[in-house]
């Protein structure tokens, strides 16, 4: 029967939904659908966006940027060159996405985008992004410049303490300058350069927050064993309205860095519920997490 409608032109071909719809999205000028993996539980969800790949506001400022060179571009070129303008910044990762050429001809157009003066680079390596000329993206190194994180801080109470390997404030022998950060009341990192405060040190906080933050990981410390509900509920509350580095909520969870990571940090702000401080540099050391919502 299927073969049937086949032949008629009313039935499609197992497999063939997906390219239909970017082919839909492409002719309506809509932005790229985008594919995300779900660990728990185990899902593949497609993001279907009916936003404009190029707003007015967009086109005229790559017009006024670039005038008619950016019309010269190839496709791929001008889908990576319009992301980096309507999104504030552009990687690897992300242009693979706007396109189903191999991921080779991303890695040739970014450095050419480069050369020809339509990209910027930040970054080394793995954790380099793009922006368009003239805006700028703060590093997790400029933005500690004025203190290095002393993210191995001991956290303590009356009868027991929450140790890193031994290691107490020290970020890979980094030494702390005499001038302080900014902090707020709770003893939170604070900058301009970030939209919510940020936990560098546990042992700089207001003693309310650290009961706090203690108080919501107790269950996490106390039981090794908990359903991965439970863990992302005490790694979202942790991270209610600020910023937490990955070795912090390890501490206080009493979970190792990469099994936080792995199980909650990365399905977490793959799935919306959470987002990085620093984006553009997900694996930085100095990279936060902040729950969204």
């Amino acid at each position: 029967m299927h073969q049937m409608f086949l032949m008629i032109g009313a039935g499609e071909r197992s497999g063939s939904g997906i390219p239909k719809i970017y082919s839909g999205w492409k002719w309506a000028n809509w932005r790229v659908p985008r594919l995300h993996e779900k660990v728990e539980p185990e899902q593949t969800l497609l993001e279907l966006s009916i936003v404009n790949l190029v707003s007015e506001e967009t086109a005229a400022l790559l017009h006024q940027k670039f005038g008619s060179k950016v019309e010269r571009l190839n496709e791929l070129e001008r889908s990576i060159v319009i992301t980096a303008a309507a999104e504030g910044w552009v990687d690897h990762e992300r242009a693979c996405q706007l396109t189903s050429l191999h991921s080779r001809d991303v890695t040739l157009a970014l450095p050419k985008l480069v050369s020809n003066g339509f990209l910027i680079s930040h970054g080394e390596k793995r954790d380099k992004s793009y922006t368009l000329p003239g805006v700028e993206l703060p590093s997790p190194d400029e933005v500690f410049a004025v203190n290095p994180l002393s993210i191995q801080s001991v956290i303590t109470d009356s009868e027991d303490m929450i140790t890193d390997s031994g290691n107490m404030n020290t970020d890979n022998g980094d030494m702390i300058t005499d001038k302080g950060p900014d902090r707020d009341e709770l003893g939170r990192f604070v900058t301009n350069k970030l939209p919510y405060p940020y936990i560098d040190d546990f042992e700089c906080l207001d003693d309310q927050l650290k009961q706090k933050l203690k108080g919501i990981s107790e269950p996490a410390r106390d039981k090794k064993r908990l359903s991965n509900e439970i863990m992302d509920d005490i790694v979202l509350n942790l991270c209610r309205g600020h910023f937490i580095p990955l070795s912090i909520i390890a501490q206080l969870v009493d979970r190792t860095p990469q099994n936080i990571r792995e199980k909650q940090l990365a399905p977490l702000v793959e799935n919306g519920k959470m987002s990085m401080a620093f984006p553009y540099a997900k694996r930085h050391k100095k990279q936060g997490y902040i729950t969204i919502g």
